[in-house]
């Protein structure tokens, strides 16, 4: 049983809300249903190269060693990604904080190399079959791209992240409640600030799964 994730030492709760905090989540969501498609994109990508892949080499020398050189290509990837971008490790859970804590200092570059990394080591791993879920690391790349926005758009990254990582999953996982308690619970928000993570979530979903897009 996984443990209650708290993302912060003081509750968003405490945070004044932004009366346009709504409005701003309508756009927020749009961005979100674009990187949730960028996301699957890469995913279906990788796919088909695997899969070629793997039927060249189980052809040409069976399906045991198939099985062996495809599991490595994964754990070689996942590997130059981690050393590449440290913030890549693991499922996304436990990088989370320090993402949050050191988001200015590490800056755009490092931000947007983490997610796109963290895209490729996701999918090929898990073509590749090693072992992981999806939610986590859709969270989280949805977490960073929170601070991505509040950095481009000069907006408060408290009212940012918390939509951006119920958004960027709900773009293709209908799931509204699911994607809308996470985040209130991992941030220790008020029924307020629930508003435009709603609204966020509903419009990522919307233009990708609502629209019958996906």
């Amino acid at each position: 049983v996984l443990e209650p994730v708290q993302l912060v030492e003081h509750p968003f709760y405490e945070v004044p809300y932004n009366n346009l905090s709504a409005f701003y989540a309508l756009g927020l969501g749009a961005i979100a249903a674009v990187i949730g498609l960028v996301f699957l994109l890469i995913g279906a990508v990788i796919k088909k190269v695997i899969t070629k892949l793997s039927k060249c080499i189980e052809s040409m020398c069976g399906k045991a060693v198939r099985q062996i050189l495809i599991a490595s290509i994964g754990g070689l990837v996942t590997g130059v990604g981690m050393y590449m971008f440290p913030l890549v490790y693991s499922s996304g859970r436990s990088t989370m904080n320090p993402t949050m804590l050191h988001a200015k200092a590490l800056g755009l570059a490092n931000l947007a190399g983490t997610a796109l990394t963290k895209c490729i080591t996701f999918w090929v791993g898990t073509h590749c079959g090693l072992v992981g879920g999806l939610f986590f690391p859709a969270m989280y790349i949805g977490l960073i791209s929170g601070e991505v926005c509040a950095l481009l758009l000069n907006l408060a990254p408290e009212m940012t992240v918390p939509i951006m990582l119920g958004a960027v999953p709900a773009s293709f996982l209908t799931a509204p409640a699911t994607n809308l308690a996470l985040p209130v619970g991992m941030f220790v928000m008020g029924p307020l600030h629930t508003v435009p993570i709603f609204v966020g979530v509903v419009t990522s979903n919307t233009i990708l799964v609502g629209t019958g897009f996906l």
